[in-house]
């Protein structure tokens, strides 16, 4: 081309560049790949692959990077960033008459995602991995069991106390193929331990010995009030449970703190007993004692 002058030296320069490039296109088209992801943004940072799509070179990222499947909110164009792990919203738009919760959202829509690290930072009162569940307060202070809606709802000793029943979607709803509520596994609440049988059946009492939304609270020793001779204040037959959702069974027992004859102190779950009342339950009355002394002596002369 020596011979040729210089504006015809550069056609032919155009040319044959051209014609490389046309053969480039068509072996990265065959091969699928960009032979190491050199001509893709920071070579896809070594979490994707670098494929030619019709508007040019773009990175393909892995799973967790960005991919098609990852559930995200922001995806980087060289594969830089991770994803978070995702959940059931807690809240967004409502889509339909039955549906307020998209299938998944990053964070659970309860936090906001770290794309350095690939964790979720929860808002107060949010934990998981994907900010996905309500726990229990102060993880019920060491007395009780974090449960979830559907298991506490299952349980006859749970507080406020009704039948067994279960923490579902109604029939009508309109759900479709799904017989479960949304939110049955990720809000949490403590069922409290007691030292006594808890329940509406016989011999069970409508109120457990630690109580509180964090159980940290202590019942007092109960007994029947020694002033009321004619009522049994302990007897819970037919007598509705707070929260009223339960009516006692013959032989159910009502929780009378101190005998009603003291102050409970349910920091520790001990009585002050008021004036001539005594014992650990404040069933005992002094003068009453005396009489009954006094009654039994007399039989004697």
């Amino acid at each position: 081309m020596e011979g040729l002058p210089l504006k015809s030296r550069k056609i032919g320069l155009l040319k044959v560049f051209l014609v490389l490039h046309s053969l480039s296109v068509r072996l990265w088209s065959v091969c699928g790949h960009n032979l190491g992801g050199s001509m893709c943004l920071n070579a896809c940072s070594g979490h994707g692959q670098c494929a030619l799509l019709s508007d040019g070179p773009r990175c393909t990222c892995y799973d967790g990077w960005g991919s098609e499947k990852d559930v995200t909110s922001y995806r980087a164009p060289d594969c830089s960033s991770k994803t978070c792990p995702s959940g059931k919203a807690w809240a967004w738009v409502a889509s339909s008459n039955v549906t307020s919760h998209p299938p998944l959202h990053e964070c659970s829509n309860r936090g906001i995602c770290d794309h350095t690290t690939g964790l979720c930072k929860c808002v107060k009162g949010f934990k998981g991995a994907a900010c996905e569940r309500r726990p229990c307060p102060n993880d019920c202070s060491g007395h009780g069991q974090c449960l979830s809606m559907k298991a506490m709802a299952a349980r006859s000793d749970g507080i406020p106390l009704s039948n067994p029943t279960s923490y579902s979607v109604h029939p009508n709803s309109g759900t479709v193929g799904e017989n479960k509520a949304w939110d049955d596994d990720m809000i949490f609440g403590c069922l409290c331990e007691s030292s006594w049988p808890v329940g509406l059946g016989a011999g069970q009492h409508q109120a457990s010995e630690w109580f509180g939304p964090d159980c940290s609270l202590r019942h007092c020793p109960s007994a029947d009030d020694p002033i009321t001779v004619t009522t049994d204040e302990t007897d819970c037959y037919n007598v509705v449970a707070p929260g009223g959702q339960g009516v006692g069974q013959p032989g159910n027992l009502c929780h009378v703190d101190c005998a009603n004859r003291g102050v409970c102190d349910y920091s520790k779950g001990e009585c002050k007993c008021f004036a001539d009342h005594y014992g650990h339950d404040c069933s005992l009355r002094e003068g009453k004692m005396e009489w009954a002394e006094a009654s039994t002596n007399s039989k004697f002369f």
